[in-house]
């Protein structure tokens, strides 16, 4: 599951597997426009659970969760 949420320039994502026993992936398709991003441009995404940082293009960009591991992402989206 996946929602964003938008206040002026600040942008929040959050990406969670709800699947208490296995490892999820697939693709995020995320409205850029929503997010205040143009369809071309690089940004980063700092995920304030682990303390890590992904380079991120266009609107559909991959992730990977593993409920033993880490079962969520709290993104904020930086620009």
């Amino acid at each position: 599951m996946a929602y964003s949420k938008r206040a002026g320039a600040d942008a929040v994502l959050v990406v969670v597997n709800l699947d208490p026993h296995h490892a999820q992936s697939g693709w995020v398709h995320l409205d850029l426009a929503e997010l205040g991003l143009a369809p071309d441009v690089n940004f980063r995404v700092e995920d304030r659970l682990a303390g890590e940082s992904y380079p991120w293009r266009g609107a559909p960009n991959f992730v990977m969760l593993d409920p033993y591991r880490q079962p969520a992402h709290i993104f904020i989206v930086r620009r």
